[in-house]
């Protein structure tokens, strides 16, 4: 299923103070399988920090109470660039596109993939613009600028072509009294470790919409939960023996953490677990537009072992792992979940 929004020129604009807005054109977001890809065009010219200043350009989607937002993009003078140098840092965290003022391009080429998730269906993309002083202490007040509106369709050509099937798939589902919610949580968990941290990173967010999901099917009075799955999913990052490992742990702490939190039944919890998440790397290099993509497909369908994938990726194409690392890496070390239940008889 896809949807395609592109945009010329994006006129439309709202600052939080009086600040020249960011020119951006050419923004298109595109849902691509379990995939969001970002892009667009920014001009950099009111991205140019001043004597002592880093400016940071955060793109964000957000619909309703839920926001997710990008990859950011650090721009640095001369002193800035330096101070964070030495000390190891990156204004807007480790992920951040990184460039000194006199490096910077006239245009930044922008682009981005992140998992898609159903709330963002309907959301709305926004450019927020930081300036951060000395020690990266806030220079000046943020404004933002909204770029545009993402809506996802149902509705394909696939659809059409297999409308008996889907007919019939839709008549079973009537009138089955078996129902399943599916959902998927993005847990961190400090290197080498399979102890969750429920205040490390946003782990208390993820975990806070895994347990409100299991708990608001559970109070239901209509439902009877018959089983709760869980599966873990470790990254393609180093030795396929010890991301096993990690990967059973994790997903055992996971499963143990939900059961005292939503005090359920160990009987009804299942679990299993992917020690490298392949199926979900070759997605987002398929889906993304990485300079040796062709390449790398070709490695990844080979019938080489999983460490010699990794190793040759990493060796042949540096910069493109680095870019995994960044966008799609962290992604991939989800942990998804399905609850299923019935529907009582008396309904």
């Amino acid at each position: 299923m896809k949807k395609t929004i592109l945009l010329s020129m994006l006129a439309v604009s709202v600052s939080l103070v009086c600040a020249r807005a960011q020119e951006v054109k050419d923004v298109e977001l595109k849902r691509q399988g379990e995939w969001m890809s970002v892009k667009m065009k920014i001009d950099t010219e009111n991205a140019k920090p001043g004597h002592n200043e880093t400016i940071v350009l955060v793109p964000q989607l957000r619909n309703g109470q839920n926001m997710q937002a990008l990859q950011p993009v650090g721009v640095y003078s001369r002193n800035q660039w330096y101070y964070y140098t030495r000390k190891g840092e990156k204004a807007g965290g480790d992920n951040e596109i990184s460039f000194r003022k006199g490096a910077l391009p006239a245009t930044l080429n922008y682009e981005t993939m992140l998992p898609y998730r159903t709330w963002m269906d309907g959301s709305k993309l926004y450019l927020v613009r930081e300036s951060k002083g000395c020690c990266g202490n806030q220079k000046g007040s943020a404004s933002e600028q909204y770029l545009a509106f993402f809506e996802d369709t149902p509705a394909d050509v696939q659809v059409i072509q297999r409308i008996d099937t889907v007919y019939i798939e839709r008549i079973i589902e009537k009138e089955s009294r078996t129902r399943s919610i599916n959902g998927q949580a993005y847990i961190d968990f400090p290197v080498g470790q399979t102890s969750i941290h429920p205040t490390y990173h946003s782990n208390k967010q993820e975990l806070d919409a895994m347990r409100s999901t299991i708990q608001s099917a559970m109070a239901n009075p209509e439902w009877t939960i018959k089983k709760i799955w869980i599966k873990g999913n470790a990254s393609p990052e180093g030795p396929y023996e010890n991301n096993e490992k990690l990967a059973q742990g994790r997903t055992e702490a996971i499963k143990d953490y939900v059961a005292s939190l939503c005090k359920l039944d160990r009987g009804i919890l299942e679990t299993e677990y992917e020690p490298e998440n392949w199926e979900g790397f070759r997605s987002f290099v398929e889906a993304s537009s990485l300079p040796h993509r062709a390449e790398i497909l070709e490695i990844l369908d080979g019938d080489r072992q999983p460490d010699d994938k990794e190793w040759m990726i990493k060796s042949r194409y540096p910069a493109d792992w680095k870019t995994l690392l960044d966008q799609c890496l962290p992604y991939l070390r989800r942990t998804d979940y399905r609850i299923d239940y019935e529907i009582k008889e008396n309904n």
